[in-house]
């Protein structure tokens, strides 16, 4: 299957960069990878930034790592130990960096859960389907 590059998004700057919780960009960059590594760019971002706007609910824990370990929300990240040596790790982290500096796109505006295409949550307002993701708010 051939994919579309991303637009180029103009670098983050080194104090963007430098203020951000290692941890942080960390868990999120685990998640991207194990959820949606097999997922086109904006299906990444998109698991990215439900993470965040998480975050920002209210209604989960306040910060990224928090959120991704909460019971039942996602994998145990504390155990997984994706390859680093690669492309996919890599552009994680970009993405996690820039989803915690508030940069790029919001690809699923107000996303709050997703799960496999094949699914459903029907109580829930569906936002976007990306790629073989389901978004909802």
């Amino acid at each position: 299957m051939v994919q579309a590059l991303p637009k180029a998004e103009p670098a983050l700057t080194e104090t963007e960069t430098t203020r951000l919780d290692k941890r942080e960009v960390e868990c999120i960059a685990k998640v991207v990878v194990h959820e949606a590594g097999n997922q086109p760019h904006r299906g990444q971002v998109a698991v990215a930034q439900v993470i965040r706007a998480r975050v920002n609910s209210g209604r989960f824990a306040d910060s990224a790592c928090g959120v991704v370990k909460q019971r039942g929300q996602f994998f145990n990240v504390d155990a997984y130990d994706p390859p680093r040596n690669n492309g996919r790790w890599e552009n994680a982290v970009d993405i996690a960096k820039r989803t915690l500096s508030g940069k790029g796109e919001d690809v699923a505006p107000g996303a709050l859960f997703f799960h496999s295409a094949g699914a459903s949550m029907p109580r829930r307002t569906r936002v976007t389907q990306i790629a073989d993701h389901t978004f909802y708010r």
